[in-house]
């Protein structure tokens, strides 16, 4: 159908790249190009991600999204933001006006001119309220647009062992486009839930939200991190199968495990522990384990032989003060015996 079109607001006018409109909107979400627009219409350098979010009427993290999105895409390229790397280098954005958003003291301001300067994840907004929520068709286009992105959805539908529905899809996309984990990265998390038996996006998403949040960021963190991780939950099974408990660990005996984990304490010291706590107690008490533990920890005590010496020299140590002690009990009894009574008087 062929509409006809008359335009009696003309006026102040602005121009945008031809590329955005035959290439770009398909795999841009309608926030985005209304970011977009806002962005030309201010013909500046320079952006106020509050202005902007106020003008068009969405978050600033969808703002700071969208700079992310089309500085990726070469349309600009933005410095002051994270995951902004342009496909060119040098361009200018035309300016016909020269009114520019003034910058608030206590907001964001991005320069759409040179390389980006990096902010920490941890200052990025990972809250379900600014997860940025995409149709089949939008999330299609993405996949389409991207060979790494269509890559890692096709390794996660192997790893999980089904096809991704919609939603998986926008899972894997969060921690992907949002959070900014790499494929391989991304994998790593999601084969360890795996390994724990957890084989949702949703949980594996959760995964990778908390862990960025402490500051896990790239492939070798989240490898330490797994590494940690894998060796604490070998450490919980054996510790749960020696005390005979078959469901999870309480909060505070989990506390328990990581700080003798952190302080460089494997199953064998722990397990000694625990039999000692048994023939002095006769129950099971995490706190009278701790207290073995610790007190190893601070004289350098690691190995059951080191543990074993320090217990011989303990006795030693307990017959000598005894030894002490009934000599000074004689020699009490000596000198009583030699008092004479006859001669005491009151």
């Amino acid at each position: 159908m062929e509409i006809k079109l008359t335009f009696p607001m003309l006026g102040r006018m602005f121009m945008m790249p031809a590329s955005v409109a035959d290439e770009y909107l398909k795999i841009s979400t309608g926030d985005q190009l209304k970011v977009l627009i806002s962005i030309y219409c201010a013909g500046s350098d320079r952006v106020d991600t509050e202005r902007v979010a106020q003008m068009t009427g969405v978050s600033e993290q969808t703002v700071r999204e969208a700079v992310i999105h089309f500085s990726k895409l070469g349309v600009f390229s933005a410095q002051g933001i994270e995951g902004a790397k342009p496909s060119w280098e040098g361009a200018v954005i035309t300016t016909e006006s020269q009114s520019a958003i003034q910058t608030a003291p206590k907001t964001e301001d991005l320069k759409l001119l040179g390389q980006p300067e990096a902010i920490k994840g941890t200052q990025r907004d990972t809250s379900k309220d600014s997860r940025v929520h995409y149709s089949p068709k939008e999330l299609a286009g993405k996949i389409e647009a991207d060979p790494a992105l269509s890559a890692l959805m096709q390794d996660m539908e192997g790893i999980l062992g089904t096809p991704l529905k919609p939603q998986n899809t926008c899972d894997v996309l969060e921690m992907y486009e949002h959070l900014e984990f790499d494929p391989a990265s991304i994998q790593m998390i999601a084969e360890y839930c795996k390994s724990l038996g957890k084989r949702k996006t949703a949980y594996i998403l959760k995964v990778a939200r908390d862990w960025f949040e402490d500051g896990v960021c790239d492939f070798e963190q989240v490898e330490r991190r797994i590494i940690g991780m894998s060796a604490y939950n070998s450490l919980e099974g054996k510790i749960r199968r020696m005390i005979g408990q078959e469901g999870n660990v309480t909060k505070k005996q989990g506390e328990f495990i990581r700080s003798w984990q952190d302080m460089g304490f494997g199953f064998e010291m722990i397990e000694l522990a625990y039999e000692i706590n048994i023939d002095n107690t006769g129950k099971l008490s995490f706190p009278y384990m701790n207290k073995i533990i610790t007190g190893w920890g601070e004289k350098g005590i690691h190995t059951p032989l080191a543990a074993k010496e320090e217990k011989e020299r303990f006795a030693k140590s307990r017959q000598d003060k005894q030894h002490d002690g009934s000599i000074s009990t004689r020699a009490v009894d000596d000198f009583a015996a030699s008092i004479d009574l006859s001669k005491v008087t009151t």
